[in-house]
């Protein structure tokens, strides 16, 4: 299907991300045209954060994910590209993501009451914000597509308490992010659509889960969320190894030109690839700097959507080393706290293999508190953690084995209006070029593979009208 011939038209895809290597299978796929794919990736590797670590030592192996681990499934588009790649086999079901989470409230891990019973002798909340949060129901439903903070939505319909206690820890420690300034559009869209569609989040809650139940009896069921048995890389490696596509990897793009009716993509270290369609799967911060030779209006609007610091970092125990009067799946920071870090999950609490028995694994998220963490030597930031899980969790043992991973400046901040300012800069951009990824339309593995798909789908189009 893809034509090596030098006369065939050419889509170039910039970045090797999940965004880069959706676009790349479509195209392979799904096109019925006679075309080059050509994927640059600055790195020697492909995969953007979807790394697993193999981590082998005297006391067996150990499963680390870097960055993402497990994904809905509400959307598509993850557990589709698995069945296409024929990973059905590798997928497991990872648990409720919801089961045994925390909030620090005060310094003190507080339970998520997730039931009603919970609810009611919860003390994270006072009886005036339990109240309030019981009266959602009766707030008049938003149903209009207009913008708001995840603060101003959250406040709006649940109350400042449930804002700043429940709500907002845990969307803030997902998107690492102020819901004071986070689009509500980009990051949760679902809950306005609950509440224009249903009138409310309880009565949209009910309303989605009627229907998951009447769609469970009409087919086969999907869990909720899903994950790798063997690590979330496997879909990476599956991409590279079945793709036909072009690849140059360990080269970075350092700018787009126009050149007649196409474009010609210099390298560095490395000979210009010419291309009749480009998509850019790269982070915004870099897209915007590819395009400033080619159109300095369109870059400056890309230019607005800010990046943030972002790292994980594992951290494995002696199980006997740890002792804990509860068991903890998850755990979100306010910044509110002034903590160095940002959320702990327990890997080992999640039904999943990650290792040998005997051991507990802690995923520890950082970047948001304390930007400055991510910039630091590994060893530097294992100590700051350190600290940290013995101030929150009384945790004074040494881990016996870690890995950190960091990523500066590139967790995209989609601000209230993000999604305008999204279609301004594809109504700007020049004819052919296309922009994808998670500092666009949405920030998860589904949104990523989805944009990767449609941006695929332009470009074939692109090609159509001029080729024919």
């Amino acid at each position: 299907m893809i034509d090596t011939a030098n006369n065939s038209p050419q889509v170039v895809i910039i970045g090797g991300g999940i965004t880069g290597l959706s676009a790349a299978w479509y195209l392979q796929t799904r096109s019925t045209t006679n075309i080059r794919v050509t994927l640059i990736e600055a790195s020697e590797k492909l995969g953007g954060k979807m790394i697993t670590h193999k981590l082998i030592t005297d006391r067996g192996k150990f499963i680390i994910d870097a960055g993402p681990e497990s994904f809905v499934t509400r959307k598509p588009e993850a557990w589709d590209l698995a069945v296409e790649l024929g990973l059905e086999n590798e997928i497991i079901n990872p648990g409720g993501e919801t089961r045994n989470m925390y909030v620090l409230d005060g310094g003190e891990p507080k339970k998520i009451p997730l039931s009603p019973p919970a609810f009611i002798t919860s003390n994270l909340l006072t009886l005036k914000g339990k109240l309030r949060m019981m009266a959602e129901p009766l707030i008049p439903a938003r149903r209009d597509d207009e913008d708001e903070s995840l603060a101003s939505f959250v406040s709006r319909r649940l109350g400042q308490e449930a804002l700043e206690k429940m709500i907002g820890p845990v969307l803030a420690g997902i998107y690492n992010t102020n819901p004071e300034t986070q689009s509500i559009m980009t990051t949760s869209p679902i809950m306005r659509e609950m509440e224009k569609e249903y009138g409310g989040l309880f009565r949209g809650a009910l309303g989605r889960m009627h229907a998951r139940r009447k769609q469970a009896q009409n087919g086969p069921h999907r869990p909720q969320f899903m994950t790798y048995k063997s690590g979330a890389q496997v879909m990476m490696d599956a991409l590279r190894e079945q793709l036909r596509v072009k690849l140059i990897t360990g080269s970075s793009a350092e700018k787009i030109i126009h050149d007649g009716n196409g474009y010609q993509v210099s390298l560095i270290d490395h000979d210009s690839v010419y291309a009749d369609a480009v998509i850019l799967a790269t982070p915004a911060n870099q897209t915007s700097k590819l395009l400033a030779d080619l159109d300095r209006e369109v870059s400056a609007l890309i230019g607005q959507i800010d990046h943030q610091n972002i790292g994980t970092a594992t951290l494995i125990f002696n199980s006997s080393d740890l002792s804990l009067p509860y068991e903890i799946n998850g755990l979100m920071i306010p910044r509110r706290e002034k903590r160095r870090i940002d959320a702990i999950t327990w890997t080992t609490n999640k039904p999943m293999v990650r290792g040998p028995e005997g051991f507990d694994m802690l995923r520890v998220f950082f970047g948001g508190g304390d930007p400055s963490l991510a910039t630091m030597p590994e060893d530097e930031i294992v100590s700051a953690i350190r600290l940290e899980l013995k101030d929150i969790l009384g945790i004074e043992a040494a881990p016996v084995f870690f890995a950190v991973f960091c990523w500066p400046e590139s967790f995209p901040q989609a601000y209230v209006g993000h999604q305008t300012l999204v279609d301004q800069i594809e109504q700007k951009l020049p004819p052919g070029i296309f922009v994808a990824g998670s500092s666009y339309r949405g920030i998860g593995i589904p949104d990523c593979i989805r944009q990767g798909r449609d941006t695929a789908r332009q470009a074939l189009e692109v090609i159509k009208i001029n080729f024919n």
